[in-house]
């Protein structure tokens, strides 16, 4: 079960039937053929004229209208990146990348509105993935058969989304404006698919969580969709919204001999004459490891249009949407690959604890804020054995990464937006095989980035291996949450598709703001989130960090 249909295997699937959209026909497979629950597939689907040329570092354009059927059989190829080396090829890249794909019952909808309708935006550090990792099967078997329409989209990688010239000579954060077309498109067609395009929810994991948290408060998009779900990822990140793009750029461009000669007319024109590969990034997980101010190599930055306020005015100013967010149990341990600092840990907590209530926040008080920060992660001055420091390590680098970001969300939205229903989650299952052959290299295994969106999708994210009975139990679990949420903005359900949960999925308060669904094989409901020491860092940099100038 589940995974990603080859192309090759094409011949065994009937064709799907065939939808007239607004640049034409389309055709795609019937995935599942069989039973009362039949799923048509269409993958490759164009929403925007190819980028290339004098579109390389515009905004989206509409794609030429066409009149014969034409077949969406296949992913489209990924966006310009670069491949890890042990990282298996999985299918062409292409600047011509931005496709989406519709996997869609065939039964008919249960009311006149049509099914709702989950689109799904990739990570990848805004510079790598595609859809394709996701999965096609495993998403009809698991999600589409529970009523509901998925939309998965690829959108312009790295430096094509995010070039800035720092003036008005090119757009920015054209690879949002990619999300927001593909977005317009299934809103205008998906009707035509039997999806609701009144009843849209926005699904996104890692960069893609802060993708679909900045498209929900952008003026340019927040009134196009009616749900959100941000996993492993937000606005309220600190890595969200780069500090420095402009930078980023001419540091590239010198890397690729195309210097800005301070005519930003003349440096794209440059720019636009090279191929497409020498833009190509890889994804560099170290560069948001524990620091003051993490990095990524290039991603969303302030704008005049997309995000032309600060993220907590656009907040303010957005409508109401019913919110599901959450991250992994452990999501330090991704860093855990790069190594642990075990011969002396507690520097090692010292210095990650630092970088997070740093002295240059808090000249007067970093000493004291960082000792009750370390007191709720581990008892100082008592023995501990090697895995409870390391375990320590890890909760510290996650919440510099992303525990302190979920919970300074959940505060974000209800402070702005009080009567939020904010679902928080943390991701706690974990078969260790997961890891496979990369295993040897942790010190523990556990729940960590991307385990969550494996279980939602029913797809391997990191590394292949045959899912247990155990593992289909969660993902059974959590794709009834999760499409329960995408209908009714509730995970609980309603009627014939209540969640049957121990205890109920309360929604975090202003009262309760660490109110959280622990998720494994046993749901439990949890009023304080890993000690306190996420909502306590939380509040204190909310203190001291100002709103930028723009």
């Amino acid at each position: 079960m589940g995974g990603t249909v080859s192309k090759h295997t094409t011949p065994h699937y009937p064709p799907s039937r065939q939808v007239l959209t607004s640049y034409g026909p389309i055709e795609g497979r019937r995935l599942i053929h069989e039973g009362e629950k039949q799923v048509d597939a269409f993958q490759g689907i164009p929403y925007a004229a190819p980028p290339i040329g004098n579109l390389r570092f515009a905004l989206p354009q509409p794609h030429e209208k066409w009149t014969e059927v034409r077949e969406t059989k296949s992913f489209g190829a990924r966006g310009i990146q670069k491949d890890h080396v042990l990282s298996p090829k999985t299918s062409p890249q292409s600047e011509d990348n931005l496709t989406l794909n519709i996997f869609t019952p065939v039964w008919t909808p249960k009311n006149e509105t049509g099914f709702p309708v989950i689109l799904y935006i990739h990570g990848g550090g805004f510079v790598s993935d595609s859809a394709h990792k996701y999965g096609d099967m495993s998403i009809c078997q698991h999600l589409v058969t529970k009523d509901v329409v998925v939309v998965t989209i690829q959108y312009r990688l790295g430096f094509l989304g995010f070039w800035t010239t720092g003036d008005s000579s090119i757009p920015d954060n054209v690879a949002l404006h990619d999300m927001v077309f593909a977005l317009k498109w299934v809103k205008e067609n998906i009707g035509l698919f039997n999806g609701d395009p009144n009843n849209i929810t926005l699904m996104g994991q890692s960069a893609g969580g802060a993708s679909v948290d900045f498209l929900s408060i952008s003026p340019v998009s927040r009134d196009l969709f009616q749900k959100v779900i941000p996993m492993g990822g937000n606005a309220s990140c600190s890595w969200a919204i780069h500090p420095r793009p402009l930078n980023a750029c001419r540091n590239r461009a010198q890397e690729i001999g195309v210097f800005d000669g301070m005519n930003t007319l003349d440096w794209v024109e440059k720019l636009r004459e090279l191929p497409a590969d020498k833009f190509a990034s890889a994804l560099n997980m170290e560069a948001v490891d524990t620091k003051t101010d993490p990095e990524l190599l290039i991603g969303p930055k302030y704008d005049n249009l997309f995000i032309p306020r600060p993220v907590m005015e656009l907040r303010k100013e957005a409508p109401m949407k019913p919110r599901l967010l959450g991250c992994a149990k452990s999501e330090g341990l991704v860093f855990a690959f790069f190594g642990l600092n075990t011969k002396h840990p507690l520097h090692a907590v010292q210095q990650d604890v630092s970088a997070i209530l740093s002295e240059k926040l808090f000249p007067l008080k970093a000493r004291d804020y960082q000792e009750k920060a370390l007191e709720k992660l581990i008892e100082i001055g008592t023995d501990h054995s090697k895995e409870e420091w390391q375990r320590a390590m890890v909760d510290l680098k996650g919440d510099s990464f992303l525990n302190v970001g979920i919970q300074q969300n959940v505060l974000d939205v209800l402070e702005t937006q009080p009567s939020t229903p904010i679902y928080m989650y943390s991701f706690d299952y974990c078969n260790p095989k997961a890891y496979g052959i990369m295993g040897f290299k942790l010190p523990f295994k556990d729940a960590t980035h991307c385990t969550d969106i494996s279980y939602v999708v029913g797809n391997h994210i990191v590394n292949s291996f045959d899912f247990n009975e155990e593992d289909y139990k969660m993902i059974e679990i959590t794709t009834r949450l999760w499409t329960n949420f995408a209908k009714y903005g509730n995970p609980n359900g309603e009627g014939d598709d209540v969640a049957h949960l121990e205890e109920k999925w309360e929604p975090a308060t202003i009262e309760s703001p660490q109110t959280h669904m622990a998720l494994t094989l046993q749901p439990k409901l949890h009023h304080v989130y890993k000690q306190g020491r996420p909502l306590f860092m939380a509040k204190l940099l909310k203190e001291a960090r100002p709103p930028p100038n723009l």
